[in-house]
This record gives C-alpha cells, structure tokens and sequence, in this order.
C-alpha cells in the first residue's frame, strides 16, 4: 500500500529536532509522497521546557511560516499545519484554541504533568495507568485526528504487565469508539533494541501491546516521526516494523483524515 503522506513531522523549533523547513518538504516530495503535515510539539503558556517542546513564544511564527509555505508549495505537495499536543486536563481550554488556529492535532502523550515526569525515564502501573486516562480523555475531546506512538509507556518498563494488557486494550477501544487511527511508529527503532524480562525488542512499536490491538477493528498508519528531513527518504523503515508485527491482522490507512 502506498503511503500517501506523512503526518507526524517536526521542525527545529522543539529543540531536539535538525533542518530547514523547506527541506522537510523537498524529502517528502523526493519520497513521493503527496501529502505532509507538520505536528511540531506545541508549547504551553504556563511552562517552557527547551530541548522537549516548541517555545510558546515561536509558535505564532510556526503558523505564519508554515502557512506561506502551504501557498509556496502548493502545486508540489499538500501541506498541513498541526501540533503534536499532550493532553492535560487543566490546558483543555488552551489547547481547543490552539486547535482553532491549525489544521488538525495529533497526540503523544510523553509526560504525566506538563512540568515534566517523562513516562519514558519509568511508567509503573500507577503511571501506565495514568497514561491510558490521558490518552482516553484526550480522545473523547475531539480534539486530534491521530494518537502517535500509543506504545510509548513501554520505554519506561521492562515489562508488559496485565496493567499494561488492560490499558491496551482500553485505548484499543477508545480508538474504535471514537475512529482515531493509532500511528504505528517508525522512530522507535532508534532506541535499539532494549533488555525486557523476557527478551530483547523495540519499546515501540512493541509487539504484545499491537497483538491486543489486532484483536480490535482500529486504523492503524505508519508515521516517521520525523526529526531531520531524511528520515522521510527512510521507507526501509516500513519493512522493518512489518517484521515486528508479521502476522498480525492489523488494518492499515495510508492517509489520515483530519478531524
């Protein structure tokens, strides 16, 4: 199946992310693809975190930017302008505004509280717990079009509990409900392998959780999570993942429609 678009890309305004704007998209059209949305990591007023997040101060000239590019490139490429966003209960208000201002949202959920408490440094049970509220509220909000690595709690285990099963498949269920694609990530791999009780595999995407998914009617759509322009070029991604996931019955989209 042909990917038509990748829509899970940053730029180096979070700080942790390399390239220019233009060459995002001249990889993307180098790719073949037809459509590519931008989803820098939104900042929040209430806190700064460089390295991790787009200043809240740049973000007005992320829209702008972005925008004249959209026009710039227009009969070259389909260009979306978003946010990946966290969602916490108290910026509810703050995050439908900014929704307003963009094409659509996408969601990775990759802290406990907006000041920090990554759930990749350790997500016990009480954290995986947590991490499954975040995502499902953020899902019933009508707010993203996308839940990006829903796997990602995995990074700060080392094991796949029966807490981690039942959260699986409550945000399997939550997706179905409320027709959310779950992103199926392509830059996990960059962690390596890492030392789990039982073996050695990839926190994401990390198979026990994909197997529950499969048992599910969710879209599921491959996204780079791109954070330099190459990666784009990198489709051998693709292959790899569908190795980890071989036999699952898993149905894939190749374009997101964004709500």
């Amino acid at each position: 199946m042909e990917q038509i678009g990748n829509y899970h890309t940053h730029t180096y305004r979070c700080g942790h992310a390399y390239g220019d704007d233009e060459q995002y998209i001249k990889a993307a059209i180098m790719a073949g693809f037809k459509e590519l949305g931008f989803s820098e990591h939104i900042g929040y007023p209430c806190i700064d975190k460089p390295q991790e997040r787009m200043l809240y101060k740049d973000q007005n000239e992320y829209l702008e930017t972005m925008h004249k590019l959209q026009q710039k490139y227009a009969d070259q490429i389909k260009l979306f302008i978003g946010f990946e966003i966290e969602y916490f209960d108290d910026q509810f208000d703050y995050l439908k505004t900014m929704r307003s201002h963009c094409d659509y949202m996408i969601v990775g959920q990759h802290c406990r509280y907006v000041e920090g408490c990554g759930y990749d440094q350790l997500s016990d049970d009480e954290a995986v717990i947590a991490y499954k509220n975040q995502l499902i509220a953020c899902m019933k909000s009508g707010l993203v079009s996308m839940v990006t690595h829903p796997d990602y709690f995995m990074l700060g285990r080392r094991d796949f509990s029966e807490t981690c099963e039942q959260a699986a498949h409550e945000i399997c269920a939550c997706a179905v409900a409320c027709d959310i694609p779950l992103e199926i990530n392509l830059n996990g791999l960059r962690y390596g392998k890492l030392r789990y009780i039982d073996r050695q595999q990839y926190a994401y995407p990390f198979r026990s959780f994909w197997e529950i998914a499969a048992n599910y009617p969710i879209k599921a759509i491959y996204g780079f999570d791109a954070h330099q322009p190459t990666t784009l070029l990198e489709h051998g991604r693709i292959e790899e993942v569908q190795e980890i996931l071989k036999d699952l019955q898993i149905c894939l989209i190749n374009q997101l429609v964004l709500k």
